[in-house]
Order: C-alpha cells, then sequence, then structure tokens
C-alpha cells in the first residue's frame, strides 16, 4: 500500500480556507481517474493500485469536519469491483472508513455514511480516499467536506 501526497490529475487545494470563507465552507474536489492515470502516467509516477491512498482534500489547522462524503458523478464501467473509502489514514484522528465505507464506484450516487460524526483537526491533516478493491479507470468522483473554521484568527 502506497499512500500518495501529490495531486497528478486533479487539485486538492492547499492547507488552508479559501479567502473568501465566512464560518462554514464546503470543499469540493473531483477525481477523473482517466486524467489521473493519465497524469501519472505522463509524470513517470507510479500506477495506482489496490490498496492505495490518494490525500484528496487538505484541512487547515483548528477546524472541524462536519460532514463528508463522496458522489460519484460517472460510473466505473471497467473495474466494476472497485469500491472506496474515505477518512483519515495515519495521524489522528486515525479512521480510513468514517465518512464511506466500500463506497461503490460502478452507480451513480452519493455515498456518507455518517453524517453525524463532526471531527476536530488541531493540525493541518487531509481528508484521504483508500482504493479498497481495485484501481478505477473511468469513473468520476466528487469529494465533499462540509468543514468550520475554529480558529482564533
Amino acid at each position: 500500500m502506497a499512500a500518495y501526497t501529490d495531486s497528478l490529475g486533479f487539485n486538492k487545494g492547499t492547507a488552508a480556507f479559501p479567502a473568501d470563507v465566512t464560518s462554514v465552507s464546503k470543499f469540493l474536489v473531483e477525481l477523473d481517474f482517466a486524467a489521473i492515470i493519465a497524469a501519472r502516467l505522463a509524470a513517470g509516477a507510479t500506477a495506482l493500485a489496490a490498496t492505495d491512498t490518494l490525500q484528496v482534500v487538505s484541512l487547515p489547522a483548528y477546524s472541524v469536519v462536519l460532514a463528508a462524503g463522496l458522489n460519484v458523478v460517472t460510473a466505473e464501467t471497467v473495474n466494476t469491483t472497485a469500491t472506496f473509502d474515505l477518512g483519515y489514514t495515519g495521524g489522528s484522528p486515525a479512521a480510513a472508513n468514517v465518512y464511506v465505507d466500500d463506497g461503490a464506484s460502478n452507480a451513480v450516487a452519493m455515498d456518507s455514511d455518517n453524517l453525524a460524526n463532526p471531527t476536530v483537526i488541531k493540525t493541518a491533516d487531509t481528508i484521504d480516499l483508500l482504493l479498497n478493491t481495485a484501481v478505477p479507470t473511468n469513473c468520476v468522483i466528487q469529494v465533499w467536506a462540509i468543514v468550520a473554521d475554529c480558529s482564533s484568527v
């Protein structure tokens, strides 16, 4: 299992709130697996494999994730057994499937297993996507998080 911190083929932003944030923001990152695979290949990066993780949403310190999940906007048609976990790998909190557990890639749907689970982020961290069973090749998903700024700034 490899944990990738790069964002080849997608934009995860930075570990800071958007400039126009009030107190609660929606973070949204689109993952087009065909584009990610092509970008990794073009960059000479290691190909994704089952059990790899992608750091998807950058979270600033002193924030609270009120909810998170994913939307499959284009269903996988090749590796239809590909599933996802969404949560945190390593660090604190360490719950790889706190938001999505075995989310399917082969059906257009919204998936969030645990909407009532606010998570305090004391130091900058990321929400991570675990590729459980296979690497999707042509699905498109949107990972979202509702995040409150609880810093004293």
